[in-house]
């Protein structure tokens, strides 16, 4: 025989609101509708009213008015309605709510006059869907909320000509005594108000008439009069799990928990999983407290750690009974007062609403941690550190499948050691994947020969993944020819990577024609890759516009790396704003190398700050190599030369290539020429080609050509241009003008702008004063700003002073010492007071120059004769 659902009271579900007693009022008012507002209002609208308690509201005096009766659109907070609270986000319980299948039903029945009851499973989302309902479809209705029969009644008659909803959450508290009359209830309805209400679906099938044999004549009669009731309802169903189009807009939801609780649709259903998490969570922290439930909080806490671990099969009873004593044991043991072992399971194991329990039961002896609780420790941070015993069983008493898991879980956590120990079980048992991952820790830590092992026996056990990642092994191991037979065996099995890698050692060879027949193989197996690649392969080239066309065809194939290179290939071709656009959409793609990028920039567009912040939000992310040094040289250049030397010495430390030669170049200008020296040749030892360069420069400068020379000849296997200048300028210091002009024209070649401005003022001072200028326009066409000012002074000791004024007015601008030959123009147009602006500041530059000592004679032999003039003419 069931039990009458009618011999006692209802328990209103968690967060629903507790009944407000109203012995609490004055019995000394006689007046009915006054009477009623103050014996009933309070109870029936304070859960609306969620900034005043029970209590407050009891002491009221006043009388309730519509005035302060809530409408729809002022109830914010589902919870206070009695729908379940979820974990917190951003301060909200609320979780965002998720369009249910019968919302259109639900709807379409709503209006003034109808009683929808909605009918499912406990935390199926009843509540949560009746009120996004009644507020979505009447938000300026006003919002009762009786809390039994003889309220029921008065809230038909309170506001009767007013648009009103009255909320019947958990409608089997109105069916027992007092309860809600038929009578009352076709008042309602006759009078335009719309009921809304709920039920659990085990309380409406009680109300079936075969419950009713056994009971007595009363309890007869109330289930009679209760199905009376419901009977006036249009019901709807709701199911605890939820449907697929339901469970998929739960996981396009931005709520981050109903993401989270969409993955467990399957077996709990949504609204469950979301209501009982944090009850249970709160359950098991509250259950450590001595005498209450220690060892079942134990028992939990070691599913928890053994799901944490990467356990995804469930575990045996005595497994559980094995962990949980660590745990017990580290919360106080003895002193706890812990429960029986069978008392632990029992209160592990039991219910709180439809399927969802602490331990869940799978089969037999076989349970799992609530998936919720794992989540909310990772959440809450709290346990970060598993015990060492959960490591070791994990690994080892579960299937391969499991410790393949279980090994991912340890390389995240940094449990180096337990990662190994379970790709070693895989590697033994002939799982490629165990071998592939220890070579991927070993290449990781650099230690190439062990990676190189396990890489191999990976590819033996069939994994072809590890092709590629050996040859790039045996690239860092310095043998080439060996990489590239693995990269091809990787690229003919359909290795986009692989590919990418052969392709960039291919570029980085020169060898244009294979790279190019490579990624055309490519293109009808992986065709964003092979346009990226051929885009990359243009700009090696030089052929920027086609690389511009195949990375646009990349990223319209959704290659979103190709906005790095698409990047590179606008700033070749000047289009800064188009560069600009594509490093920040790139960065935004998550490629961190182009913020570097972006920061040199801004930096050529004179954005200093902003290149330097920049530069320091990535540092800020992760250490950053590159922005490190990037960062240093822009101090320097701003004249912070403290701190930039400090950064400078950090580049050093990280074995940053060019840190030191940089620094040594900053120091000099410091006057620190021992110190410059010293990082020069430490720099050069280490094979810095530029540093060797620099060494070259300096030692010609102090007279020691001997070892100039044989410093820069070093420098010149890189072959780059200015190598070349110096090479060239080193022999004019020996005496020797045409090797001098050999080696300039050959840097002339390679793009040297500055050897073109060296080579022609050597023409000049051998009287080839057309051939001289021919070079220094070239250089000024290249972009030399110096050309400008040898520009100017050739057309000034020609006496063609517009040519003059044009070139050294472009070279003042780009920031060349010209002000005193500008003094000199401003002069003969007579504009004496811009020819003194300008000489003062030729003397910030400093004035021992022949040339600027006779302009300034000049100057001020001419203000002279202009003061003696004046004097006169007084």
């Amino acid at each position: 025989m069931r039990p009458s659902p009618f011999s006692g009271g209802v328990e209103a579900e968690d967060g629903a609101d507790a009944p407000f007693s109203p012995s609490t009022q004055s019995a000394d008012i006689h007046d009915h509708g006054t009477a009623f507002q103050q014996r009933h209002g309070i109870q029936i609208y304070y859960a609306g009213q969620d900034s005043k308690t029970p209590q407050a509201l009891a002491n009221t005096a006043h009388l309730l008015t519509l005035d302060n009766v809530p409408k729809l659109r002022q109830c914010d907070n589902p919870v206070s309605f009695g729908i379940h609270p979820a974990a917190s986000w951003g301060g909200n319980q609320n979780p965002e709510y998720v369009r249910r299948e019968v919302d259109d039903d639900l709807h379409a029945l709503l209006r003034p006059g109808a009683f929808v009851l909605l009918v499912g499973d406990p935390t199926s989302g009843k509540s949560r869907t009746a009120f996004e309902a009644v507020k979505g479809k009447f938000p300026e209705a006003y919002i009762l909320r009786p809390e039994d029969g003889a309220e029921f009644d008065e809230c038909v008659t309170f506001a009767a000509t007013s648009e009103k909803v009255i909320w019947l959450d958990d409608l089997d508290r109105f069916l027992s005594h007092p309860g809600l009359s038929t009578s009352s209830l076709d008042n309602a309805l006759r009078t335009g108000t719309v009921l809304i209400g709920t039920m659990r679906a085990e309380q409406l099938d009680m109300l079936s008439p075969r419950y009713e044999r056994g009971h007595s004549a009363q309890s007869r009669s109330l289930v009679r009069s209760a199905r009376a009731v419901t009977a006036r309802a249009h019901v709807i169903y709701i199911d605890r799990k939820w449907g697929d189009e339901e469970v998929e807009r739960a996981r396009r939801s931005a709520d981050p928990r109903v993401q989270s609780a969409s993955r467990h649709a399957e077996e709990y259903g949504i609204a469950e999983y979301l209501a009982a998490g944090p009850q249970l969570y709160l359950e098991w922290q509250n259950a450590w407290a001595p005498g209450l439930h220690p060892r079942g909080a134990a028992l939990v806490s070691a599913a928890v750690d053994l799901q944490r671990a990467g356990v995804v099969e469930p575990v045996s009873r005595e497994l559980l009974e094995l962990l949980h004593e660590h745990y017990l044991d580290q919360r106080g043991g003895i002193r706890l007062r812990p429960e029986p072992l069978l008392d632990a399971f029992h209160w592990a194991l039991e219910p709180l609403h439809a399927t969802s329990s602490l331990l869940v039961p799978v089969a037999g002896d076989m349970y799992r941690a609530f998936e919720y609780l794992p989540e909310a420790v990772a959440r809450h941070k709290k346990g970060d550190g598993l015990p060492d015993d959960v490591w070791k069983i994990a690994i080892e008493d579960f299937s391969l499948e499991v410790t393949h898991t279980v090994g991912h879980r340890a390389e995240k956590a940094r449990k180096t050691e337990f990662a190994v120990k379970a790709y070693e079980r895989l590697a033994r048992a002939g799982v490629h994947d165990g071998s592939f991952h220890l070579g991927y820790l070993a290449a990781y830590e650099d230690r190439l020969e062990e990676a190189e092992y396990w890489y191999r026996q990976a590819v033996s056990q069939g994994n072809s993944a590890a092709k590629n990642n050996l040859g790039i092994v045996l690239i860092k191991s310095g043998r080439p020819d060996e990489a590239i037979h693995w990269f091809g065996e990787a690229v003919r099995g359909g290795d986009s990577y692989a590919m990418r890698n052969l392709g960039n050692h291919l570029l980085d060879a020169g060898k244009f024609e294979e790279a190019e027949s490579l990624f055309s193989s490519f293109m009808n197996k992986s065709p964003s890759v092979a346009k990226l690649l051929m885009g990359q392969l243009c700009i090696s080239r030089g052929d920027y516009s086609s690389a511009e066309n195949w990375l646009q065809q990349a990223l319209e194939d959704g290659n979103n790396d190709a906005w790095f290179p698409l990047g590179i290939a606008k700033e070749k071709c000047s289009d800064t704003e188009g560069a600009l656009s594509a490093y920040k959409r790139a960065i935004k793609a998550g490629n961190a190398r182009a913020v570097n990028n972006l920061a040199g920039i801004q930096r050529k567009l004179g954005n200093l700050d902003e290149a330097e912040s920049l530069y320091r939000s990535r540092l800020e992310q992760d250490d950053d190599e590159y922005a490190l040094f990037n960062l240093a040289n822009l101090l320097a250049e701003v004249g912070r030369h403290e701190e930039a030397e400090s950064l400078y010495r950090k580049s050093i430390d990280t074995g940053f290539e060019y840190a030191k030669n940089d620094l040594a170049l900053m120091l000099e200008e410091l006057g620190r020429g021992d110190e410059a020296e010293s990082l020069l040749r430490a720099a050069a030892a280490d094979g810095d080609t530029q540093a060797m360069a620099n060494l070259a420069a300096r030692c010609r400068r102090s007279g020691d050509l001997r070892e100039a020379l044989a410093w820069i000849n070093r420098a010149m296997q890189a072959g780059k241009a200015g190598y070349y200048t110096e090479m060239g300028l080193i022999q004019e210091a020996l005496g020797y003008p045409n090797r001098a002009m050999l080696w300039y024209r050959r840097a002339i070649d390679g793009g040297s702008s500055h050897a073109a401005v060296t080579l022609g003022y050597l023409q000049e001072r051998k009287g080839k004063f057309k051939a001289a200028r021919e070079l220094y326009l070239n250089a000024a066409n290249m972009g030399n700003d110096h050309a400008l000012y040898h520009l100017g002074q050739y057309y000034l000791a020609r006496n063609t002073f517009n040519k003059a004024r044009k070139y050294l007015t472009q070279a003042h601008e780009a920031g060349e010492s010209v002000s005193h030959m500008l003094a000199y123009l401003s002069m003969r147009d007579g504009n004496l007071v811009r020819a003194r602006q300008l000489m003062n500041e030729a003397a910030e530059y400093g004035d021992q120059d022949p040339m600027v000592i006779a302009i300034r004679e000049m100057l001020e032999n001419l203000e002279d004769h202009m003061v003696t003039h004046d004097v006169y003419q007084r």
